[in-house]
């Protein structure tokens, strides 16, 4: 059990099927490579700003990066001093400089810095949308590295472009995910094999579990609260088919696949597979039934193992409905790390120091060192090399490759996402409760947005 739990841990940094930069709803190791052929770096995001070259070699010149980072953890400072004094070590004549802030004060320390034009070199705990208006960053691919690039889980990568501008400004940094837990020791004790796949194995092992404990265990845990009732959409919406948004990013939460989603929650409910409040309990209230032993499924975020490490848990991808999908999907949320350029610091950018804020970022992003963060941090890779050495190392976890494959992302990006947001809360507690049928609830959703 301990064994497994430690797996867990390791497992909440990897997937995708997370901290917070989710914008849109979509669908090899780092090198460290120096070459003349790598990108050049523009000095800012408009267009004509001029190109600023990748240097072939830097071993002759004293270089400085500035890393300003945000607090995850009383760990997180001494590990990325441990990553930065291995690069030194390699690279003698390049000097990183690491500054950690909590995140309470971070944004007063990123805005400061910027006003008085001496921004780091990198930044992780914003956004790039708060500096790409005012041409401060690098595009993301005229700094990093192909292979780096194309390291990154698609649909990570794709999540960190400015729609605008159809530019990537920041790449993801790390992830935390939405899986389905359930409690081992109920599964072995009613005789359930495997956790379910399809909506239809959820109602049989939902019955299975109401028959064997009398109603003593909730099988299934529904958050449609203030905190959570949004997420409905994407786990029940995304896994039939729906969502919040089509292919050109229009509302489409009233569409028959989402209504058809949430028609199949309230039978959960009525059926008595379900908590018996899911308008006023909260996912942290659940948790506790689950490492109670009292509730046997539940989707959460990846950290929840980490919560209780004396309960055996396993993990599975989103059950999705087979008639109308092939595959699962799940919710993802992840930070970022965007690249300052010359327009917000004291001096110009080198080909010799790019060249070094390269190579630096794939050492980073190596798993030999990125894994590591992650399951310190108890958060998951956004990194194809990064995941996989996590299921390598502990193939328990191989279910978190699964959901990171399917990861999509909340699109908060529209203007009246939070009218979204309220919306499908309220829609998922009128639905359970009786008071609207599927239909109206979600035709009232989607009203407001169009009009809005």
């Amino acid at each position: 059990m301990k064994k497994l739990i430690a797996l867990l841990l390791a497992v909440l940094m990897l997937l995708a099927v997370f901290a917070a930069c989710g914008k849109d709803e979509t669908p090899a190791p780092a090198a460290d490579d120096s070459s003349a052929d790598a990108p050049a770096a523009s000095s800012g995001a408009g267009e004509d700003s001029a190109p600023v070259d990748i240097a072939d070699d830097y071993s002759e010149e004293e270089i400085v990066i500035n890393f300003l980072g945000a607090q995850y953890s009383d760990a997180t400072e001494g590990y990325i001093q441990s990553v930065i004094d291995a690069f030194e070590k390699e690279h003698p004549n390049v000097k990183v400089n690491l500054e950690i802030v909590g995140w309470d004060n971070i944004n007063m320390r990123i805005n400061s810095m910027v006003g008085a034009q001496q921004a780091p070199d990198l930044y992780n705990g914003g956004s790039a949308a708060d500096f790409v208006g005012d041409d401060l960053l690098y595009k993301a691919e005229d700094v990093i590295s192909p292979e780096l690039k194309a390291d990154f889980f698609e649909t990570f990568w794709n999540n960190n472009i400015t729609p605008e501008l159809n530019e990537c400004y920041q790449i993801p940094y790390l992830a935390s995910v939405r899986a389905l837990y359930y409690n081992k020791t109920i599964f072995e004790e009613v005789g359930i094999k495997e956790a379910p796949v399809t909506w239809k194995d959820v109602e049989e092992t939902c019955q299975k579990i109401k028959d064997y404990y009398n109603g003593g265990v909730f099988p299934w845990g529904i958050d449609a609260s203030m905190a959570e009732g949004v997420s409905t959409v994407a786990y029940y919406g995304w896994n039939n088919g729906g969502g919040y948004v089509d292919d050109n990013g229009d509302w489409i939460l009233n569409c028959p696949e989402n209504v058809e989603a949430f028609e199949w929650i309230k039978s959960l409910y009525d059926n008595g597979y379900t908590n018996e409040n899911p308008a006023m309990e909260t996912r942290d209230d659940m948790q506790k039934l689950v490492a109670n032993d009292k509730m046997a499924m539940l989707i959460t975020a990846n950290f929840f193992p980490a919560l209780y490490p004396d309960v055996e848990l396993g993990i599975a991808p989103l059950p999705y409905n087979d008639a109308n999908v092939s595959e699962s999907s799940t919710m993802a949320v992840q930070d970022a790390l965007v690249f300052f350029n010359s327009s917000a610091k004291a001096g110009e950018d080198t080909p010799e120091k790019m060249a070094a804020l390269r190579d630096f970022v794939d050492f980073f992003y190596s798993a030999e060192y990125y894994v590591p963060f992650m399951i310190q941090e108890g958060l998951l890779p956004a990194t194809i090399s990064g995941a996989e050495k996590l299921v390598q190392d502990n193939p328990e976890q191989a279910a978190y490759l699964d959901a990171l494959n399917g990861a999509k992302f909340y699109p908060r990006s529209k203007q009246n996402w939070q009218d979204c947001d309220a919306g499908c809360y309220e829609a998922a507690q009128k639905v359970i409760t009786g008071m609207q049928s599927a239909q109206d609830a979600l035709d009232e959703v989607q009203m407001t947005l169009e009009e809005g």
